[in-house]
């Protein structure tokens, strides 16, 4: 016979495998989408992800690249991160050094944006939940074209603007 406890802890382990299994049959963290659907390497616990989550996870990369303990990452560090980690496996070293010097702090690296947050954390609380992402992800109407020009009214950005085109590889 069970004890309370045992049954308790079975209950509870069903219902986390279901609740756990809806979320990675997400639609939205498992499209073609590189920074929802690589999401869930680095958060998600409890159905929501922060900025804990994210630079707990950075942090990690940041000591993979740095395996001199150096207390930088070079070209051939941020390799060493791309084979470990499905998130930057196709990003671009040159995204993070932006002043050119072959090299990035671990504190740089640990405090760059997330385009993740960027992108889905509208209300800078440091706290997504699926529900933002769906919010987020949804397609979006556009604009009423100007009758005089015949483009988009109010498009002055011309589809290009920082940290939100997608992963860390190319700046647009």
């Amino acid at each position: 016979m069970l004890r309370p406890t045992s049954a308790f802890l079975i209950a509870l382990s069903c219902c986390w495998s279901s609740a756990t299994l809806a979320e990675s049959s997400d639609p939205v963290l498992n499209s073609h989408d590189a920074v929802a659907a690589t999401a869930r390497e680095w958060g998600g616990q409890g159905g929501y992800f922060t900025c804990d989550q994210w630079r707990a996870y950075v942090t990690r990369m940041a000591r993979i690249g740095d395996p001199r303990h150096k207390g930088y990452i070079d070209a051939a560090g941020f390799e060493l991160i791309k084979k470990a980690s499905p998130v930057f496996e196709n990003a671009s070293f040159d995204y993070f050094d932006m002043q050119g010097k072959g090299r990035i702090s671990q504190k740089e690296f640990v405090e760059f944006e997330s385009p993740f947050f960027a992108r889905f954390d509208k209300n800078h609380t440091c706290h997504v939940t699926l529900e933002d992402i769906r919010a987020a992800s949804k397609p979006q109407e556009a604009p009423p074209l100007d009758r005089n020009s015949g483009q988009n009214a109010g498009n002055s950005m011309n589809g290009s603007g920082p940290g939100l085109g997608g992963n860390f590889g190319g700046r647009q």
